[in-house]
């Protein structure tokens, strides 16, 4: 069944109202008539079942027959801080970091960053890249993504395991006891290049765990994946034995 995204303000009632674009790929692209179902998603992890009473190139309404709430909570909310990457890197970040539950990505400007483009419209475009991999993923309610932010200002006190992956660390992210109470994660990952002297040095200070991934240097976007999805592993096999 097709998956899509709607603003709240699109639903009155039992009755949902589509128009433009939206329209336009149900009617045009999807090929959607009317006495289909669709699922609708409000971004809140509201999913409405939906049953399809018209549909044309500007204009689509629907009939809600059902709505559930779908929870995406966790013990372990993870926050990934990734450095910013040139063009489709970033962007396999982002849909990678949606596709295995990570809850905020932060945008990070480090010394090696190389911008390229227009921030604003980049913006736009990663928000797109999400709602098309909450999509493909079944996810109800889209990853968070914050203004772009200065590594010195990242909100590091505010979470309970702040976590710096590093080729030159030996540490290993051991077991689950690395996350022994439930708590905020925040995952801190270099762009191309890596960080700088004095950033790994601000990092030290600020109360980051550095931890390594393995003997051999990765890629950005392949640590940011890799790191992310070891730390689901790890903080839901916590979760679970946290309620036996």
């Amino acid at each position: 069944m097709h998956r899509f995204f709607i603003p709240p303000q699109a639903i009155d009632g039992d009755t949902v109202v589509l128009s433009g674009s939206q329209a336009h790929h149900l009617h045009t692209v999807l090929r959607i008539r009317a006495g289909q179902p669709v699922e609708l998603c409000d971004g809140t992890g509201a999913v409405y079942h939906t049953e399809i009473i018209k549909c044309t190139e500007n204009s689509v309404q629907g009939r809600i027959t059902g709505q559930v709430i779908e929870s995406a909570g966790t013990d372990f909310p993870l926050t990934l801080a990734q450095g910013i990457l040139k063009g489709k890197k970033m962007d396999l970040v982002l849909q990678k970091a949606t596709e295995l539950g990570v809850d905020t990505l932060m945008p990070v400007l480090t010394r090696y960053c190389q911008q390229h483009g227009n921030l604003d419209r980049r913006m736009q475009r990663w928000q797109r890249i999400v709602l098309e991999a909450c999509k493909q993923c079944g996810r109800s309610a889209p990853m968070q993504i914050t203004p772009v932010i200065d590594l010195q200002q990242l909100p590091i006190a505010s979470y309970t395991y702040p976590l710096l992956c590093w080729e030159k660390e030996q540490q290993a992210m051991v077991g689950p006891e690395l996350f022994a109470a439930p708590g905020k994660v925040l995952l801190l990952i270099g762009p191309e290049g890596g960080f700088n002297r004095q950033e790994v040095q601000f990092a030290a200070d600020s109360g980051f765990r550095f931890v390594t991934l393995g003997p051999l240097v990765l890629r950005a976007e392949t640590a940011a994946i890799a790191a992310v999805g070891i730390i689901q592993y790890l903080t839901r096999l916590q979760a679970a034995r946290l309620q036996e």
